[in-house]
């Protein structure tokens, strides 16, 4: 399959996670209306990164919704205990409405813990 066209979303850009519970931008925005992204695309990937971890470990996971239900449901979840050397790639096989990326923290106290993700959409022919 050829990729047509493809076009992708920064969501968090080294941001410090710093909250046990999860964030959805990187203006640390919890609310359940937080982070949500269009996934009207054929193929999707999101690319995460935990670059420094002080506290002892960072939990990611992607989430998705699709109508009628609008309701959250989780499609990924990872924690890590170290920092990445390199960028993980995840691609997202359920075909949801919209999706987003959030992040927390086991310990609130311990900083920096610096993150990185990002969306990536294409239509493939």
């Amino acid at each position: 399959m050829a990729i047509l066209s493809q076009s992708g979303r920064t969501i968090f850009s080294g941001t410090n996670v710093a909250t046990t519970g999860y964030i959805y931008t990187s203006a640390g925005g919890s609310g359940t209306t937080d982070g949500w992204y269009s996934n009207r695309a054929n193929h999707v990937v999101v690319q995460v990164c935990t670059a420094t971890l002080t506290a002892t470990m960072l939990t990611y996971r992607i989430e998705g919704k699709f109508n009628p239900l609008d309701r959250p449901a989780e499609v990924y979840t990872a924690t890590v205990g170290s920092a990445d050397t390199i960028d993980k790639l995840i691609e997202v096989s359920e075909h949801v409405n919209e999706i987003r990326v959030g992040a927390k923290v086991d310990n609130a106290d311990a900083s920096p813990n610096n993150f990185y993700a990002g969306i990536s959409y294409a239509e493939e022919m």
